[in-house]
């Protein structure tokens, strides 16, 4: 059997974005990349349900990725308690960052007796660093380092399975760990935040435009988005779309 991927989207919008809800996509219903849009009610338009995830990777914790993340976990534990613990898998600082989340968002003491009874939100929290690798929800998970915002680390992932491989940027400007990233995918989940002139810590359509031809094997879709202009070779994202990803050498 060929490998495949199916790549749901359930935000395609940047930050402040009037086009899209944030950062959120899903990877065969089961592994969701960032959760900055409303997961639990965006979820069973696309057949899916916070019950079948298996992990979630953060890319790094600026609120349009992760603001979320508590409501899905306790939606989760509530909805669905016969549920296995999710494998929650960020940058080092995650289990900091979730409790400072949970208790703005539910109030010290819930979320504390939350914490003690079912210890850390029913997930393993897993803080990875760059180069660091392995199994995840049935896929080869690799996470890769960029830049992007100089207070915090900020990683990309690579996800594979035999025959078709999957490159998600989060956030990033145009450096090594990005070109790294790209060239070891067939597919490319890939911000760009601006068409209409540079931005100081987002990529823009020019330079996706010239990553293409760096790499012209390369398959992007693009996300994150301010505004949706053509770009062509690339696959604007928009919040609702379902592609099936197959390797390069599929068509």
């Amino acid at each position: 059997m060929k490998g495949e991927l199916k790549l749901s989207i359930l935000g395609s919008g940047a930050a402040f974005s009037e086009i899209g809800h944030n950062s959120a996509h899903l990877v065969d219903r089961k592994l969701l990349l960032d959760c900055g849009a409303p997961v639990t009610s965006l979820l069973p338009g696309l057949g899916g349900s916070v019950g079948e995830l298996e992990a979630i990777l953060i890319t790094h914790f600026h609120g349009d990725h992760v603001i979320h993340l508590p409501t899905l976990l306790v939606a989760r534990r509530l909805q669905h308690p016969e549920a296995s613990p999710l494998r929650l898998i960020g940058p080092p600082g995650l289990l900091r960052h979730l409790k400072v989340l949970g208790e703005t968002a539910f109030g010290t003491g819930l979320w504390s007796r939350i914490e003690s009874q079912d210890g850390p939100l029913w997930a393993r929290v897993e803080e990875w660093e760059d180069g660091r690798s392995g199994e995840v929800a049935g896929y080869e998970v690799e996470a890769i380092s960029v830049i992007h915002s100089p207070e915090l680390e900020c990683l990309g992932y690579r996800i594979a399975i035999p025959g078709v491989s999957l490159g998600y940027t989060g956030d990033t400007t145009y450096c090594p760990g990005l070109l790294r990233l790209a060239r070891s995918v067939d597919h490319l989940l890939c911000e760009c935040t601006s068409f209409s002139g540079p931005q100081p810590t987002h990529l823009w359509g020019e330079e996706v435009a010239a990553l293409m031809r760096e790499i012209p094997s390369l398959r992007l879709i693009l996300t994150h988005l301010n505004e949706r202009r053509p770009l062509p070779g690339a696959l604007l994202a928009s919040d609702g779309l379902s592609v099936t990803l197959r390797g390069c050498a599929e068509g």
